[in-house]
């Protein structure tokens, strides 16, 4: 395991020509989609390991609209999706750290169909007939052959907790490289779309760089895999063993201001005939970071479906971060 890790730490090593210092995070994307979220799917971060206690809010807006029907069910998806989560990080014995993401959720109808419709006709892009239905109003349905999950009515609460543990493998030429392994636990009411009603692990690995010749571009990158429990709002078909995997950048353009270029993957939820669910889900995302000071950060960007309709239509991104080993 030491000399395949050795391996791929060099050769990363010789594309990026990578430094010791990163104070670099991936921005905290995750599929937001009602569907998505009932499994552990987790968001990017630094492979890097910080002594003592961080924290960090990322707060996201999320405009769902899918419409789809097969011979063997359909899949209705119109709402909006608000999430803030709280995650507290702390690294101890040099190459250890352990996290605690907590989740809070609010479905229902929102504030943002307008807005995108608007945006829509503005480029003139596909609009997915979202005219046909009406604004701003919040209806889930998964239908299956002996499966069918509806949800109509404003909820919010906590949902599923993450809890995770992270070891930093190898330091090559400033170049780290972690493995992790975490839980998404059932704290989420599965009635009200909060959570899964079940327990899923996954394990990963993941890279932090810096670009070739010293330039201020920061490499992020993971791939992994989560053993899912059985969750009542899939059905039969869900798959519970899925890949995920991402790949991000971050640019410093100035003293205190980044950019963040980002690309997230996951495989399919389910193996039923409705394509939303039964492909690939691929994500593109792009923000703005500020420092405030070297331990505070501020950011703000967007996420879109770059496979059409396997995740939110948009998600608008918000975060903060204090980090007091940066």
């Amino acid at each position: 395991m030491r000399t395949l890790s050795t391996s791929i730490v060099g050769l990363l090593g010789l594309l990026t020509g990578i430094s010791p210092a990163f104070a670099s995070e991936p921005l905290a994307v995750l599929n937001q989609s009602p569907l998505a979220v009932l499994r552990a799917l987790p968001a990017q971060r630094s492979a890097e390991v910080e002594a003592g206690l961080s924290w960090s809010i990322a707060g996201s807006i999320s405009n769902h609209f899918t419409v789809q029907e097969s011979d063997s069910g359909s899949l209705f998806l119109d709402g909006q999706s608000d999430v803030l989560s709280v995650a507290f990080r702390y690294g101890f014995l040099e190459d250890w750290d352990v996290e605690l993401t907590v989740p809070w959720r609010h479905h229902y109808g929102g504030f943002t169909d307008k807005l995108i419709t608007d945006w829509h006709k503005l480029f003139t892009l596909p609009n997915a007939d979202r005219d046909l239905y009406p604004v701003d109003d919040l209806h889930y349905r998964l239908s299956l052959p002996g499966h069918q999950k509806e949800f109509d009515e404003p909820a919010s609460g906590i949902g599923d907790v993450h809890i995770s543990m992270n070891r930093r493998l190898l330091v090559i030429d400033g170049g780290q490289l972690s493995v992790g392994a975490g839980a998404k636990m059932s704290t989420g009411k599965a009635a009200d779309w909060l959570g899964s009603g079940a327990t899923d692990y996954y394990a990963l690995m993941r890279f932090t760089g810096q670009q070739l010749n010293g330039w201020p571009v920061y490499w992020h990158g993971q791939l992994g895999t989560t053993f899912a429990g059985r969750s009542e709002l899939l059905g039969e078909t869900q798959k519970r063993t899925l890949w995920f995997a991402g790949l991000a950048a971050e640019w410093r353009f100035s003293t205190r201001w980044s950019a963040l270029f980002q690309n997230d993957a996951h495989s399919a939820l389910l193996s039923a005939d409705l394509a939303a669910l039964s492909r690939p889900t691929g994500m593109l995302s792009m923000a703005l970071r500020w420092r405030l000071a070297p331990e505070w950060w501020l950011e703000f960007g967007f996420s879109e479906d770059v496979v059409v309709e396997s995740a939110p239509d948009i998600t608008f991104l918000l975060g903060a971060r204090y980090s007091p080993g940066a």
